[in-house]
């Protein structure tokens, strides 16, 4: 078991890829360094999903991202060889860890389908009804800061509260609260999908 306190890195690209970790309490950001600056958040990890597998069974020697402690967090690291003992042992585990990895890979076609819409609406719209999966009259809880949900989606923080606003007009979704989205129109928000 390792503790690691707010803003404590867990893994950073220069670490050997050494072990996966389950995330027992605590909540971690997975984000990407890019050359220019940037940091473009990939995922975000709460208590009982595990982390690192890609890194760990890939050909890299190192972790290809920055994994932080947004908050206090109890992460238990489990090495390659231990993995392998585990899957090995129980079929069911090794089912579960396919499914994990498979899961992980859909996830990445999803966003790079979302970056290559042209236009805010497009990958706000694809962003709820696909990551989200949101359905009609339902309520979207983000599970971070529309600033992080901007820097996932590729825009600025005023050009996603600006669209936002546009698709409240239109009568699509309303913004509740801060990380609240009610979900008015579902079709509608495919159709703006397929529009442009």
């Amino acid at each position: 078991m390792v503790n690691k306190k707010k803003e404590e890195l867990v893994f950073n690209p220069n670490a050997k890829t050494q072990y996966i970790g389950i995330l027992i309490s605590g909540h971690l950001y997975i984000e990407k360094n890019l050359p220019c600056g940037k940091v473009v958040p990939i995922f975000f990890k709460k208590s009982g999903e595990v982390f690192g597998e890609v890194a760990l069974f890939s050909s890299t020697q190192t972790y290809p991202c920055n994994i932080t402690a947004k908050r206090p967090s109890e992460i238990i690291l489990i090495s390659k060889e231990n993995i392998l003992k585990l899957l090995l042992s129980d079929i069911l585990v090794m089912n579960n860890f396919l499914q994990l990895i498979a899961n992980k890979a859909l996830f990445l076609n999803l966003k790079t389908e979302l970056l290559s819409y042209s236009s805010i609406q497009q990958k706000i719209c694809y962003s709820l009804l696909n990551e989200f999966d949101a359905k009609e009259n339902e309520i979207i809880t983000l599970p971070f800061s529309k600033k992080t949900w901007a820097e996932s989606l590729n825009v600025s923080r005023p050009s996603l509260y600006r669209e936002l606003k546009a698709l409240e007009n239109y009568n699509l979704l309303k913004c509740i609260d801060n990380n609240k989205i009610g979900i008015i129109n579902a079709e509608g928000l495919a159709n703006l999908i397929m529009s442009e």
